[in-house]
């Protein structure tokens, strides 16, 4: 589990190496899906906004879909299954890569696809089933870092109990980072101060978590 927390971190860490940056937020830059409220905003022109759900989960190997076609409905899949290579087999456009995308991702690669073969390509994924259950991942002065299954929702406070509590001599609760996959998968942070939430000051600090969600609880060196 350690190993496992180490690599997000690090493949964060990269992230933020990168040339787009990642940008840091508070809970009260947050807007009801859970993304910043500028994040429609600072979208590219053309682009729509999408929901958390179909934002955050990215598909994979495994997974079922179901792919709708509005006006074409001969077109139609009722149980795509997404094969280990990453791969679907659709009519007309034969093998599309769908691994490592959204549905709203894939959804706008199929109507580009078929965009050439239909008048229409009004087109809409769903994941119907996923092939593991989703996680968020929690780190640093925990009891127990590790691996969180999400069954519902889970917000902060719930996801550090399941990881055994915090380290009370150690923690530094006012400060904790959650990092999260933004839109086409851009990652950014989140800044909670978890004592005011608590402490029933602020609740809108204890925020509800996405799948693959990274929790981190810094050490207080004071």
């Amino acid at each position: 589990m350690r190993i496992l927390a180490i690599l997000c971190m690090a493949i964060f860490l990269s992230a933020c190496g990168s040339g787009s940056g990642v940008d840091v937020y508070r809970a009260a830059d947050l807007g009801k899906n859970g993304l910043p409220k500028s994040s429609k905003k600072m979208s590219l022109k053309g682009e729509k906004s999408v929901s958390p759900a179909e934002d955050q989960y990215l598909i994979k190997p495994g997974d079922k879909l179901s792919v709708k076609f509005f006006f074409n409905p001969e077109l139609n899949e009722e149980d795509l299954i997404v094969r280990p290579d990453g791969r679907v087999s659709l009519q007309l456009i034969h093998e599309i890569d769908a691994a490592g995308l959204t549905a709203t991702q894939l959804t706008e690669v199929l109507a580009e696809r078929y965009s050439g073969q239909l008048k229409n390509p009004e087109i809409a994924v769903i994941v119907r089933s996923v092939k593991e259950p989703p996680r968020v991942y929690v780190d640093g002065q925990v009891k127990s870092p590790g691996v969180q299954e999400i069954v519902g929702a889970l917000n902060v406070l719930q996801a550090v109990t399941l990881a055994g509590g915090f380290n009370e001599d150690t923690a530094k609760i006012d400060e904790v980072v959650v990092t999260r996959l933004g839109q086409k998968g851009h990652p950014f942070v989140i800044n909670l101060d978890l004592v005011d939430a608590i402490r029933g000051k602020d609740l809108s600090q204890n925020i509800q978590l996405h799948p693959g969600d990274f929790i981190h609880v810094p050490r207080s060196f004071w």
